[in-house]
């Protein structure tokens, strides 16, 4: 099947577009595939880690505690993001693979890992960064081609059947939502994973063939497990690495390394009913045209705090690629509903009128209230930004 037929199948032809009302689920493929929709759709790129902060009154606790049963019980992670998705109306939302649940014991504001069989402490939370383990004895980084496939094949194997059916059983509860999942970062974060940051970063310089050799390794690693994903009828595969940003390596080194690995995930399935899109966040002003040039179907955050503005990308690539994102996360942590609200409305101006999704500029921070989730939201669906453009 052809990439043109497969777009067929994904009912987004131009003609059958304009008679068949649209769902939350086909505006949203409609538009990362730049065809023209009826508004522009929203999926803010909710964590769970901001429902539990919203909802953390209704279990009698904080939101600590719900931290920490998500961590005990991460099943519950994806009802927190599917009610709070639900709650404010976003088309589309991100379901991860189910971690695997975790011993923690809570000393004051701390989450402690504990060992499965006692009660020894093998690492924290980092409860004021993503809500990640911190080991206390970190994986000793791998020195041969051999040790990173044996890590990245362990890899794979963690994306196990039982956690293929519960994304799936996750997946039914919004049919008519966009559900993207998330296959694993394929250069430089998994890279930096298997070596450590610091030998990660020097090895660009003293050992380009070896990295070049395992970066097509884990492109492999996470084609195998892109392909477990499949059958849970997600609509795209959401592949990023914040590493790879051009705060953190040169765009030389990003199109040397990275970019053909993207590549050889993308062509992997260009031809398949999925859609996929990259997330860099910080700076990717620099490497926009090779972001576009990775064959995924959109780019995104377009993080303003890193200089990315929506109209650049949009003038620069918005002919070859989806846009996605470009609110300031401090605007929605700290900002008022209407300072959200004019802001989600310039971007939708810039990006707009199709083939762009209104999103934060990285992921919606922990602290923002709901008040400015919702406002953001509502320029999309509301189309808000189209009434203000037709004002006198």
């Amino acid at each position: 099947m052809s990439h043109r037929e497969a777009r067929e199948r994904q009912g987004i032809h131009h003609m059958s577009m304009i008679t068949t009302p649209l769902t939350p689920r086909s505006v949203m493929r409609t538009a990362m595939l730049r065809q023209p929709t009826e508004r522009i759709p929203t999926m803010p790129q909710i964590c769970h880690n901001v429902a539990i902060r919203i909802y953390e009154s209704d279990n009698g606790g904080d939101w600590i505690d719900g931290l920490r049963r998500c961590l005990e019980d991460p099943t519950l992670v994806y009802d927190y993001v599917i009610r709070l998705v639900e709650q404010v109306g976003c088309d589309g939302l991100r379901l991860f693979v189910r971690p695997e649940p975790m011993k923690v014991r809570r000393i004051g504001d701390a989450l402690i890992v504990l060992d499965r069989d006692g009660d020894n402490r093998i690492g924290r939370i980092d409860t004021m960064g993503g809500g990640g383990f911190v080991p206390d004895r970190p994986t000793p980084p791998v020195e041969t081609l051999c040790e990173a496939q044996e890590r990245l094949d362990n890899m794979v194997r963690h994306f196990s059947d039982e956690k293929m059916e519960m994304l799936s059983q996750a997946r039914e509860r919004v049919p008519n939502l966009f559900v993207a999942s998330k296959p694993g970062d394929i250069t430089m974060d998994t890279y930096c994973a298997l070596r450590g940051r610091e030998r990660a970063l020097s090895d660009l310089i003293e050992r380009p063939d070896f990295v070049k050799a395992v970066m097509d390794m884990q492109a492999e690693a996470m084609i195998r497990r892109a392909e477990k994903l499949l059958p849970t009828s997600i609509d795209a595969l959401y592949i990023s690495d914040p590493s790879a940003s051009a705060s953190l390596i040169s765009p030389k080194h990003f199109e040397q390394f990275c970019v053909p690995a993207y590549q050889k995930f993308c062509q992997h399935f260009q031809d398949r009913d999925i859609l996929i899109y990259l997330h860099i966040c910080g700076n990717s002003s620099p490497i926009l045209e090779m972001m576009a040039d990775t064959g995924v179907h959109a780019i995104e955050p377009l993080d303003p705090l890193g200089g990315v503005s929506v109209a650049d990308a949009k003038r620069r690539v918005g002919d070859r690629v989806a846009l996605m994102g470009g609110v300031n996360t401090l605007s929605l942590s700290d900002g008022t509903e209407e300072e959200v609200r004019v802001e989600a409305i310039q971007k939708c101006e810039e990006g707009g009128p199709y083939g762009y999704v209104l999103a934060a500029g990285d992921m919606v921070p922990p602290g923002t209230p709901l008040e400015n989730l919702q406002a953001l939201v509502d320029v999309a669906t509301n189309s808000l930004w189209q009434a203000r453009t037709r004002t006198p």
